[in-house]
């Protein structure tokens, strides 16, 4: 029997027995950490991780077991990793994944499809191109609507603009931007967003060639949603420039504030101006499965182009998105044909020609499993659940005299700050200690490791943010983690009354 076989799959019993072994035990692992598991982090200093790196993390000549590596695994990982799960892990936009995901997870890890080309994955293939048209059927998209799975919402953003430019430039210059380059008058090209929008926008302008003054950024109303008369008035500006409007990205749930962009009045700005509009619900896209609020995205299917982020609010593992494009002839602007991979005469669907990526993982087994296991209703349900403890969650906030929240969360996202007592005569120096006590307050909380914010800046102000993405999160619960904001400020403030003072009496 060869040697080797042990380290592989294969019908070999010594191969099989060693997969088991493995996956049992590194079931087992997870099962024990998360069945004694009482807060989402135990803190560890940076120094002390850099240490446990250089003595675990090498190549060595010789291996070990299997329990001797998964040992090791646990406590370098296990031990001090953010464990998402937890309720008490509120920060960013990294949802806790569902246990039918991750059994999907173990099956694309095992038959490790690649997503290029049919041969590679003749039903894999077939199995995402079927999730697409179900998502596709869910926005309501036309029947010649097309998509594939991205790696997220940085992909799908880049893919949506790429395609727009592309378009652009062969309507307008009869220039094919894949084989020629770009026209002259590229340096022209405008993209318009509000200043809530994801970074990504600048930085697939920049990937782009275009160049990140190529953005136009929109301010935003009072619910931090973009200004459709001041769009207006910087497309008709730019126009006036001799510059050439040629995109639009309207955001579906901004980072911060979970705010939706009015797609019905600017679908009727871009279809005035033949602009292409794309729709970035990377976070907001779930809300299509609401049962009380999927009315909010109405307007999803007037995009050109979707981006959509099933490791968010989808509960996927990492990486899992989706972009969608309304007219699949769009998909031509990057299309090149190899005769090893995709042929121009097979008739085949291979899943480059609609992607920028070659290799690219069986994400959509994830999405399906998990639809067939859980179902669109009770889907909606835990959308639903989250949108209320933010609601209820941000009421509570707005009750409160020693708490600034920022917004009326439209999903489950909540802006807020502690407001200390303390008042300085100087609005420069108030504004810096008010900062300072909330940075601390975040930074405190996460080495306690009971409550994991994220942090953010508004006109200059720093502020927390809870992102409230997790079904398993309640009222109570929550209102007892905001108490140890709110009294963990309480103590940093008495502290630093009791430094002024010593100081005032040291200066007798």
């Amino acid at each position: 029997m060869n040697s080797f076989n042990k380290w592989f799959l294969s019908s070999a019993s010594n191969g099989l027995e060693n997969y088991h072994q493995f996956m049992t035990e590194a079931v087992k692992i997870v099962e024990t950490h998360y069945k004694s598991l009482g807060k989402p982090y135990e803190h560890i200093d940076t120094c002390d991780i850099q240490k446990n790196i250089k003595k675990h993390v090498k190549f060595e000549n010789e291996g070990k077991s299997s329990d001797a590596v998964l040992t090791s695994m646990q406590h370098l990982v296990m031990d001090h990793s953010l464990h998402i799960s937890h309720p008490g892990a509120m920060a960013h936009l990294h949802c806790p994944p569902m246990i039918p995901a991750l059994a999907a997870e173990v099956i694309i890890s095992a038959l490790n499809q690649s997503m290029d080309s049919w041969d590679q994955s003749p039903v894999a293939t077939y199995i995402e191109d079927g999730v697409i048209q179900e998502m596709i059927k869910e926005i309501d998209y036309p029947n010649d609507a097309s998509g594939v799975f991205t790696s997220g919402g940085t992909q799908s953003n880049y893919m949506a603009l790429l395609l727009a430019r592309n378009e652009y430039c062969s309507n307008h210059f009869s220039i094919n931007v894949s084989k020629q380059g770009l026209p002259m008058e590229a340096k022209k090209l405008r993209i318009f967003c509000s200043e809530k929008a994801h970074f990504t926008v600048q930085q697939s302008a920049a990937q782009l060639g275009l160049g990140m003054d190529s953005v136009v950024s929109i301010k935003t109303n009072e619910r931090y949603e973009i200004c459709t008369d001041a769009l207006d008035e910087e497309i008709a500006k730019v126009k006036q420039q001799g510059n050439l409007p040629f995109a639009v990205v309207a955001t579906i749930g901004t980072t911060d504030f979970g705010s939706i962009d009015s797609l019905g009045k600017i679908c009727k700005l871009t279809d005035r101006e033949n602009i292409w509009l794309h729709a970035d619900a990377a976070y907001g896209g779930a809300l299509l499965f609401s049962n009380q609020y999927s009315h909010l995205i109405s307007h999803l299917k007037k995009a050109d182009s979707i981006t959509m982020d099933f490791h968010k609010w989808f509960y996927q593992p990492v990486s899992c998105g989706a972009f969608f494009v309304k007219n699949t002839s769009s998909f031509e602007h990057i299309q090149l044909h190899a005769d090893y991979l995709n042929p121009e005469e097979d008739t085949h669907l291979h899943l480059v020609d609609r992607s920028i990526q070659t290799t690219k993982r069986f994400d959509a087994l994830k999405v399906w499993m998990t639809f067939q296991t859980v179902g669109k209703q009770e889907f909606g349900d835990m959308i639903d659940h989250t949108i209320k403890m933010a609601k209820q969650t941000a009421d509570y906030l707005q009750k409160r005299t020693d708490i600034e929240a920022l917004n009326n969360p439209v999903m489950n996202a909540i802006v807020f700050r502690y407001l200390p007592k303390v008042i300085y005569t100087d609005n420069q120096e108030q504004k810096l200690y008010e900062n300072d006590i909330n940075q601390s307050i975040l930074q405190l909380l996460y080495e306690q490791g009971q409550l994991i914010m994220a942090k953010t800046k508004f006109e200059g102000k720093s502020y927390l943010k809870l992102t409230m993405l997790n079904p398993l999160i309640t009222f109570d619960e929550t209102v007892n983690r905001l108490d140890e904001v709110i009294n963990l400020g309480k103590e940093l403030e008495k502290k630093e009354e009791q430094l002024r003072e010593r100081s005032v009496i040291g200066s007798f």
